[in-house]
C-alpha cells in the first residue's frame, strides 16, 4: 500500500502550482501540463517522492537522530504545531531565528533562558520582585515562548529539517544546506528543488496540502520511533540472556564438583556393621577348616 495516493494528493489540491509567470524552470521536471496560464504539479512524482522522504524520515528516527520542522508562514503555523507535538519532535512555526543552526550556541542560552523563567514563574520566585521588574520578566518570558517554545527540549542540533514553504524559509533552508544537515521540503512550482535533498513537489499554500503532507511526515516519525524502541526492547533481552549464560557458565564448575562429591557412598553403620559380619564369617569359616584338618 503506497504512503500517500493521488485521489488523497487531488482531494487537498496538491496538484495546483503557481501561475507560468511565477514558475521557477528549475521545477520544469515535476510539471505535469499548463491549464488557464497555471501549473499543474505531477502526482505521480509527488507520490514516488513521498514514499522516498517517508523512507529517508522512518530511518532517521529508527537510529535515534532528531528532525526538525519549520513552517512559520500562516497557512503551515497550527498545523506544524499539531503535528510536531503529535510525533514529538522539536519544531518553529513562529519565526526563524537568523543562525539558529550556524550559531546554535547562543541560541541555546536563549533556550536555557526560556527554561530558568519557567521554573522561576511556577515556584512563584518573582512575587517577592517589584511590580516592573516581574513586568520586564513577563514579556521576556513571554517573547522567549513565543519564538521558542517549539524546541525548548532540543538540546543540539537537528540531523534533518522538515520544511514546508523553502522559499519562505530561504534562511534555514542556507543554513542547513552550510552545515550539511538533509532537508527534506514540500517544493511548489515557483521554488528552486535543487536545494532540497528530498523534495515533495505539491501546493504549499493550501491548508489541505500542508496539513496532508506534514502528517505522513509525522507517522514516519512515529514509525521511526516504534521501530527504535523495538530494537531496545531486542538488546536488552540479548544483554539479560547473555547476563544469564555467564551466571550459569560460573555455576557449571560447582555444579560439577558437587555431583562427583554426591558419587562417592560415604560410609555408613549399615555398611560397616555388613563388613564386620562378614570378617566373623571368614574367620569361623577359616578355623572349621583347620579343625577338619
Amino acid at each position: 500500500m503506497p504512503i500517500i495516493t493521488m485521489k488523497t494528493l487531488l482531494e487537498a489540491g496538491s496538484h495546483f502550482g503557481h501561475r507560468k509567470s511565477a514558475w521557477n524552470p528549475r521545477m520544469k521536471q515535476f510539471i505535469y501540463q499548463e491549464r488557464n496560464h497555471m501549473h499543474i504539479i505531477d502526482l505521480t512524482k509527488t507520490v514516488r517522492l513521498m514514499e522516498k522522504s517517508y523512507i529517508f524520515v522512518r530511518e532517521l528516527i529508527s537510529q535515534g537522530k532528531q528532525i526538525l520542522f519549520v513552517g512559520t508562514k500562516q497557512q503551515a503555523k497550527k498545523c506544524i504545531e499539531e503535528e510536531a507535538n503529535r510525533c514529538a519532535v522539536p519544531y518553529i512555526n513562529y519565526r526563524w531565528w537568523g543562525g539558529f543552526l550556524t550559531n546554535f550556541f547562543t541560541i541555546k542560552t536563549r533556550i536555557i533562558k526560556l527554561r530558568h523563567l519557567e521554573k522561576d514563574e511556577v515556584e512563584g520566585l518573582w512575587e517577592v520582585l517589584p511590580e516592573k521588574e516581574q513586568t520586564v520578566l513577563r514579556k521576556e518570558l513571554e517573547r522567549l515562548r513565543r519564538n521558542l517554545s517549539g524546541v525548548k527540549e532540543l538540546n543540539g542540533l537537528p540531523d534533518a529539517l522538515f520544511i514546508t514553504d523553502v522559499k519562505v524559509e530561504e534562511i534555514a533552508v542556507k543554513e542547513a544546506k552550510k552545515l550539511g544537515i538533509p532537508i527534506v521540503g514540500i517544493v511548489d512550482s515557483n521554488v528552486d528543488p535543487t536545494f532540497i535533498d528530498y523534495p515533495i513537489p505539491a501546493n504549499d499554500d493550501a491548508i489541505k496540502s500542508i496539513r496532508l503532507i506534514t502528517s505522513k511526515i509525522a507517522d514516519a516519525v512515529i514509525m521511526g520511533k516504534q521501530i527504535l524502541e523495538s530494537k531496545r526492547q531486542l538488546e536488552e533481552k540479548q544483554k539479560s540472556e547473555e547476563v544469564l549464560e555467564k551466571v550459569m557458565e560460573s555455576k557449571a564448575p560447582v555444579m560439577e564438583s558437587k555431583a562427583l562429591v554426591d558419587g562417592v557412598k560415604t560410609p555408613t553403620k549399615e555398611s560397616e556393621t555388613e563388613e564386620k559380619e562378614a570378617s566373623e564369617e571368614a574367620k569361623d569359616e577359616k578355623v572349621k577348616m583347620e579343625r577338619e584338618v
